[in-house]
């Protein structure tokens, strides 16, 4: 009997990890900035990175799914949109929502872990809040009002199931892949600089900040950059000899930390195209197994593995760690006491996701597998 070719491109578990990594050294700063103890939340890498970990995502997800996609329609002449949706269910809903009840209802009941910052605003806004999360809309919720403590992060997730809804369908039924994703990336760059020029008008309105908190959340052109890159590698493009290209690559290595430290201001709202760009190359590169380094190994491929859970559970132990700090060390300044943050804050999250991942994601992940027309060895 033949073996079905599993889809798998080395390299890119490393990547789903770093990107996770990057958004935990934002928070553990940002949490200890929240705090009171002394850290470097306004350090431009730091205050950036989170925010660039959460674009990454965004574009390698794009660039999996549509390249699965892709191979999907390719081989079965259509795209089983309600198989698509069963798998996304089953892989993201069962944490979404454990992370949901832990964020309202548990954690909560712990008070050494409050977030003063955020605590009041919790306790008024709880009803609404709670319905919206229900309703899987968190960047909808975090558009509105401030994060809700420990689970702030699901915005992002909120952002792919929205994008999601639609993606499938537009695969499915469009001949010219490059030319509609293009036509989208655009039409959602000039909404967006459509809603800033509004701003002009009615910055004072209530209304206005929650729409254009909603609208910059909302990158679904990040996604479809990394869609491009999705059928540039299905179709085996010409154009990939560009992305593949070394000065290119190392270009875009170096142009993310300039971007970092010298983007003006006034292009700070649209700044997240060009890296989104830059990711795509990177991660070209690296599914192609251009990138000289590394990347394939048993460690990165588990971390890898269970990122979303790192990403989904992090927000919640850097708060413990936090606590046991700031009462039980000598100092709250310094070296070592940094090293143990991190340590602590980084080896608790691996260990509670990874046991989040045998016991609670990976029982729907097997289940998954009835509603997968190609097998992947990368998570959806």
């Amino acid at each position: 009997m033949k073996t079905e070719k599993i889809i798998y491109f080395s390299g890119i578990n490393a990547l789903r990890f770093l990107a996770a990594l990057a958004v935990i050294i934002t928070h553990v700063e940002l949490l200890k900035e929240m705090f009171g103890l002394q850290g470097i939340w306004k350090n431009l890498i730091i205050f950036n990175l989170g925010g660039l970990g959460v674009s990454f995502f965004f574009v390698l997800s794009g660039f999996l799914i549509t390249y699965l996609l892709l191979v999907e329609k390719d081989k079965c002449g259509v795209i089983k949109i309600r198989q698509f949706y069963m798998r996304r269910i089953l892989r993201i809903w069962p944490l979404y929502y454990l992370i949901m009840i832990l964020g309202f209802f548990i954690l909560p009941r712990i008070p050494g872990i409050h977030i003063p910052y955020l605590q009041k605003d919790f306790i008024e806004n709880f009803n609404t809040n709670l319905l919206l999360y229900l309703l899987i809309l968190p960047n909808l919720a975090f558009s509105l009002f401030p994060a809700v403590p420990h689970i702030g992060q699901s915005w992002s997730i909120g952002v792919e199931e929205q994008f999601y809804l639609a993606w499938p369908w537009l695969i499915s039924k469009t001949k010219h892949v490059v030319r509609t994703l293009i036509i989208i990336i655009v039409s959602l760059i000039l909404f967006k600089i459509l809603i800033l020029f509004l701003g002009n008008y009615f910055y004072q309105s209530n209304w206005y900040v929650p729409l254009k908190r909603f609208v910059a959340m909302s990158k679904f052109e990040c996604m479809a950059i990394g869609g491009i890159g999705g059928y540039f590698m299905f179709s085996n493009s010409t154009l990939l000899k560009i992305a593949y290209n070394k000065y290119i690559l190392n270009s875009s290595l170096l142009l993310i930390p300039l971007l970092i430290f010298f983007t003006p201001d006034i292009l700070q709202d649209g700044i997240h195209i060009i890296y989104s760009l830059l990711f795509l190359v990177i991660i070209l590169n690296v599914a192609n197994g251009s990138v000289k380094i590394n990347l394939e190994n048993r460690v990165f491929n588990y971390l890898g593995k269970i990122s979303y859970g790192i990403y989904m559970y992090h927000l919640m132990i850097i708060p413990f760690v936090l606590y046991f700090s700031k009462h039980y060390l000598s100092s709250t300044t310094g070296v070592l006491f940094n090293i143990i943050v991190y340590a602590l804050s980084v080896s608790l999250t691996i260990l509670v996701s990874g046991l989040s991942y045998k016991f609670i994601e990976e029982p729907f992940i097997r289940f998954k597998s009835k509603f997968t027309t190609v097998k992947s060895g990368e998570k959806e």
